[in-house]
């Protein structure tokens, strides 16, 4: 009599069930009433409510919990990738911060000097040049890290400018050769970079068996 009261309809036996689904599953005097079911229908029918509950708050629950923190973490990584594309479409951003670093590399170079706005310097911008070394002590700058950070350069790349920026290790690195790669340096890497360089070296590969070739036959033809 205790247990029919809230499963006498399906409509009360559907709320019963979903007060039990959320943890409130007792009488209006705060017996469970699962205590009743025990007592009338004996341990079979409380092993299938404990697995019951287990299943709904385990099972359902949590799958339900990781399709929000799904959503969630899809929606914050679509959204991260659309600011960080649009600060690498962001025209006045590139200009602003490559001035700062020209600048940056004019005041440490003692044989160059820039006035006034870049673009009337062109010409002596082509020539502005410095040591390797030097790029590790101009990364060192504050405002150069910020000016770095604001292209979304890695951070953990700023230690390896001198040796990414200068690949032929001819001891300097030019203004445009600086510029440059930074460029290239911006943002996520992507496939179309490894694709590239694949491509390349298969070129390369080329060249280097035509010209194998070619020594063979001289020295075919010498010896």
């Amino acid at each position: 009599e205790n247990v029919f009261e809230f499963f006498n309809s399906v409509p009360r036996s559907m709320f019963t069930t979903f007060r039990c689904c959320f943890g409130d599953c007792s009488t209006a005097s705060g017996v469970p009433i699962f205590e009743y079911v025990h007592e009338s229908y004996g341990g079979a029918a409380s092993v299938f409510y404990c697995f019951f509950v287990f299943a709904v708050t385990i099972g359902i629950f949590n799958v339900i919990s990781a399709i929000f923190v799904e959503s969630t973490m899809a929606a914050a990584s679509s959204l991260e990738h659309a600011k960080r594309n649009s600060r690498l479409q962001d025209k006045t951003l590139w200009f602003t911060r490559i001035t700062t670093l020209i600048r940056a590399m004019t005041e440490m170079s003692e044989r160059h000097s820039l006035h006034g706005k870049l673009s009337d310097s062109v010409d002596e911008i082509h020539e502005v040049a410095m040591e390797s070394k030097m790029i590790d002590e101009l990364v060192a700058l504050d405002h150069v890290k910020d000016a770095l950070n604001d292209l979304d350069i890695d951070p953990d790349d700023h230690r390896y400018l001198a040796e990414l920026l200068d690949p032929d290790h001819g001891g300097t690195i030019g203004a445009v050769d600086f510029i440059d790669g930074i460029r290239r340096l911006r943002g996520e890497p992507r496939r179309s970079d490894i694709v590239s360089i694949n491509m390349m070296v298969r070129s390369l590969q080329t060249v280097v068996y035509t010209l194998q070739d070619q020594v063979a036959q001289i020295h075919g033809v010498i010896f």
